[in-house]
């Protein structure tokens, strides 16, 4: 706003300069030098914007490229869960892509609390992976006219009705299935590292423009008892500890390492 209101008044100064007659030369050159100043003032705004946003510049460039097009955008957690330079994963069971991956998955949003939300932005159910209850109000979705990315993105770092603690999944891929110990995991600690936008690219597996989004967690267990259960999640036969070269492979003995996982290492 700031910046539209700088250019408006630099815009409406210019056009002062030249309406007004010589005979108010002095008057002018004041009126010319403020408007100038105005319109330099936006353009350091737009440069700050850019710089401040270059990370966002495939999403900046939906508004000019292609705005009407649709884009399916998966929104999710990831886990680091580090152990003397090595990193878990475990065994992704789906059909679509046999593998090992980052503890993690989608977030979930609330869809009463959205729906008004989601009906003004397009955004609805994207089901090129058909869901299930369990998958059902997953953050993965199309938005049909994808120059409101932003605004959706914008609503989802507003934290309001949606998950926001990622607890769930940790608690569904390794407590539940008894990999970690339900007693010595009732809660754990963890940080927030970073975040992972890959951009508009074409689906490796579906007909359309894809958006991933992911959100990375460190685990930080508290207590020795806590390190040494996540240490030997590595005799379960779902779990494997892997270097950063090994993901970045995306292989190791014959086993696939899932191309997403290197969102997991620090950059």
């Amino acid at each position: 706003m700031k910046g539209k209101v700088s250019f408006i008044l630099g815009v409406i100064g210019i056009a002062i300069y030249f309406i007004l007659s010589d005979t108010y030369r002095g008057a002018k050159d004041t009126i010319l030098k403020i408007s100038i100043g105005f319109l330099v003032a936006v353009v350091v705004d737009l440069l700050v914007f850019l710089v401040e946003n270059r990370k966002k510049w495939n999403i900046i460039k939906t508004l000019f490229i292609k705005p009407n097009k649709e884009v399916r955008v998966t929104v999710a957690y990831l886990f680091r869960i580090e152990v003397n330079g090595k990193y878990a994963l475990i065994k992704r069971h789906k059909k679509d892509r046999i593998g090992y991956q980052p503890i993690g998955g989608a977030f979930k949003y609330f869809k009463e609390e959205n729906r008004e939300c989601f009906d003004k932005l397009g955004i609805e159910p994207c089901n090129y992976v058909e869901r299930d209850e369990d998958t059902d109000s997953d953050l993965r979705i199309r938005i049909n006219k994808r120059k409101n990315l932003g605004k959706f993105l914008k609503w989802f770092e507003s934290r309001k009705n949606r998950e926001v603690d990622p607890w769930r999944e940790f608690y569904e891929e390794l407590v539940e299935p008894g990999i970690l110990s339900s007693d010595l995991f009732k809660h754990v600690k963890y940080v927030f590292v970073g975040k992972h936008c890959e951009g508009i690219f074409p689906a490796r597996a579906f007909p359309i423009d894809e958006f991933r989004y992911a959100e990375i967690y460190e685990l930080r267990p508290d207590t020795e008892a806590q390190k040494n259960a996540i240490a030997e999640m590595k005799n379960s036969d779902q779990i494997i500890f892997v270097t950063p070269d090994e993901i970045r492979n995306g292989s190791i003995n014959g086993l696939t390492i899932l191309p997403h996982s290197f969102k997991i290492l620090p950059r």
